[in-house]
């Protein structure tokens, strides 16, 4: 699931035609962080650092345990199939994880999308570390799925900035995509 960035608009409707939503008021002392070639926004803590590579955007905690990676879909899949059945999806397919468990998707509280959100844990195959994992996937019919893809280390037995993800889960908006 998401977009390599090489094809991403093939057989999509045109992307001049695509309204972009105001971005949305980020907390104070965040920022706003924009994806110009995916078409996204979203707001940023202090301090994170955010780099964007053809059409993702990863941000990170200054502390690095969280990691978010945020991506548009527009082919034919992230045009058609529904939030819920894509989250799930993706957080399947994730690799290098073992002993993956998810909770039933729920909606991206805050989001004026159609949007489902995939909250679960995963060991890494490699280091053996316990994860939180959040997967949410935002649709736009006949346009995109954003997805976002949340990782966060365990801090006595809660998720690092647990807070902090919400805000920017709700944060996301639409933007025309530019090449």
């Amino acid at each position: 699931m998401g977009c390599d960035g090489e094809d991403e608009f093939s057989g999509s409707p045109d992307p001049a035609t695509e309204q972009s939503d105001r971005p949305a008021k980020p907390p104070r002392g965040w920022h706003t962080v924009a994806n110009r070639r995916a078409g996204f926004t979203l707001s940023v803590p202090p301090g994170w650092a955010t780099r964007t590579r053809k059409s993702a955007t990863l941000i990170r905690s200054n502390d690095r345990l969280v990691a978010v990676t945020v991506a548009a879909d527009r082919s034919e899949d992230g045009r058609t199939t529904r939030p819920r059945q894509y989250a799930r999806r993706t957080f399947r397919a994730l690799p290098g994880f073992r002993k993956m468990r998810a909770a039933p998707a729920r909606r991206v509280r805050g989001s004026p999308y159609r949007s489902a959100r995939v909250d679960g844990a995963g060991t890494l195959a490699k280091t053996r570390q316990r994860q939180r994992i959040t997967v949410a996937a935002y649709h736009r019919p006949r346009r995109a799925t954003y997805t976002v893809v949340a990782f966060a280390a365990r801090i006595g037995g809660v998720p690092a900035y647990a807070g902090a993800l919400r805000t920017i889960l709700a944060s996301l908006r639409a933007q025309r995509p530019r090449a």
